[in-house]
């Protein structure tokens, strides 16, 4: 063991000072990070019978982390998608594995070039006008709920915001006083955009109304995660 480097220090400098303090990564990164690592150890466990205790940085060779990318396909069924967010986590640990390590530069180029997989890209489709007019009309507005499904809808059609933007979209980031309104998300990591609201006068009453009853009323029928919308939207386009 005198020539070799155990796992753990190397994974706890990498997790804790370079992804999470010099890097300052998001915290969706580095819970992603940190189930790669996770995922990696037992499957090194259960293949190699190393564990994680025990493991070094010279057991991950490139043929063993190609092992690995295969062992998540095949036998977990992940996506490629989630097979090349794999990866880009082992890339990252190496690129800092070359610069704390100076001897194993070879290994980590090694697995650093080991390339993401090509996936298809997805059709990017589109509602016609009347197929929008239909999708607004489906929520049934004599109801707080059916209110709620209006304003929602109206709130991504006219700013184009992601399912998880909308759930997490507080009150005080409605600009609709404004012409046009507008509205302040807080995007994929910590990226902040904002987001033009072209309301007019009726759409942009419709949500005001909507969240003065919201506010004085119950508050069982707020949105507060992406799951909530996305089974707000799922009920309106199979009615």
């Amino acid at each position: 063991m005198a020539n070799t480097h155990l796992i753990g220090p190397v994974v706890r400098h990498f997790l804790l000072e370079d992804v999470g303090v010099d890097r300052n990564l998001s915290v969706n990164t580095q819970r992603s990070y940190q189930d790669t690592l996770r995922l990696l150890f037992r499957f090194m466990a259960e293949r190699y019978a190393t564990e994680p205790t025990q493991m070094t940085v010279e057991h991950l060779t490139v043929d063993v982390v190609k092992s690995f990318l295969i062992y998540l396909e095949e036998e977990r069924g992940n996506a490629v998608d989630t097979r090349n967010l794999r990866l880009t986590a082992l890339h990252s640990l190496f690129r800092f594995v070359a610069r704390q390590i100076p001897e194993l530069i070879e290994q980590a180029t090694q697995i650093q070039t080991i390339p993401s997989r090509r996936t298809t890209q997805p059709t990017v489709t589109y509602l016609e006008k009347d197929e929008i007019d239909a999708l607004l009309a489906t929520p049934d507005r004599s109801s707080l709920q059916g209110q709620r499904d209006y304003a929602l809808l109206l709130f991504l059609y006219n700013t184009g915001a992601r399912a998880s933007e909308a759930a997490h979209t507080h009150v005080g980031a409605l600009h609709l006083d404004t012409s046009p309104a507008s509205v302040r998300f807080l995007g994929k990591g910590r990226d902040a955009r904002c987001g033009s609201a072209p309301f007019g006068p009726t759409r942009s009453t419709s949500c005001e109304v909507f969240l003065v009853q919201d506010l004085k009323g119950p508050r069982r029928c707020r949105c507060s995660s992406t799951s909530a919308v996305s089974k707000s939207l799922g009920s309106a386009f199979t009615l």
